[in-house]
């Protein structure tokens, strides 16, 4: 049987985790494609919070969870396609399967000598893809959103126009009949805005300033200023060559 790298105990929290949408403007995937990932690819690495949280239940008792893992997806308005779910499970078990010249199990089954495997590589890669491509149903919350991220960039025009015209394109999500999908937790979805701002290329006292007045419209709570940097490391080695 094979060894597994993840018990149950640590199985479950790492693989049922509260999903988040993400409802960027054209602009600040753009500005996140220049580092080749999406906004929400550029999250990945820092979806395990590193302190507690503090959670109240419906009985407004205080719980404390420790290493709270958070999926963030774009938002998609289809559903996965079966097949294409298919052909991600065979692809993630053609590339798992175990090196060639190791030792197999032989099991005698009356006139037959069964050469098995002895370890299973591809199944947590299978099992992991499984639970991510799995689409959400209706009858169950596992992969509904709880909440969505509004992103728009600094470089825009009027970037706290854009915020409100992302708040109304997600209630449109959500509450227009013509979308039966993504699924969302709660009717009055909790939204939290993110300004992008290109350190290489942007304003620093124009994305501060802006970073101000969303504070003032949406809470303090429910605002970040996020700053990356698009500079590619051609343009970086030419910096430096000039300034030596």
């Amino acid at each position: 049987m094979a060894q597994c790298v993840q018990s149950v105990q640590e199985l479950i929290p790492d693989s049922f985790v509260p999903c988040v949408a993400a409802l960027c403007s054209d602009e600040a995937e753009r500005l996140t494609r220049l580092n080749h990932l999406s906004f929400a690819e550029l999250l990945k690495p820092f979806s395990r919070l590193t302190s507690e949280v503090h959670m109240r239940d419906p009985n407004n008792q205080l719980h404390v969870i420790k290493n709270l893992k958070i999926a963030v997806s774009n938002i998609t308005t289809q559903p996965p396609q079966p097949g294409a779910i298919r052909k991600l499970l065979n692809d993630v078990v053609s590339g798992s399967q175990p090196a060639e010249g190791l030792v197999a199990n032989v099991i005698t089954a009356g006139d037959y000598d069964l050469n098995l495997s002895a370890t299973t590589p591809w199944f947590e890669s299978y099992r992991e893809t499984f639970l991510q491509s799995m689409p959400a149903s209706d009858h169950e919350f596992l992969n509904h959103y709880l909440a969505c991220m509004l992103v728009a960039s600094s470089g825009e025009a009027e970037p706290v126009e854009q915020f409100s015209k992302l708040s109304q394109e997600q209630h449109r999500i959500q509450h227009n009949n013509d979308y039966s999908y993504p699924k969302w937790f709660i009717p009055n979805t909790l939204k939290y805005y993110v300004l992008l701002h290109d350190v290489s290329a942007g304003d620093e006292q124009r994305a501060e300033s802006i970073y101000e007045e969303m504070k003032q419209k949406y809470g303090t709570q429910g605002c970040y200023l996020l700053k990356i940097n698009s500079r590619t490391s051609n343009r970086m080695k030419s910096e430096l060559y000039l300034k030596n």
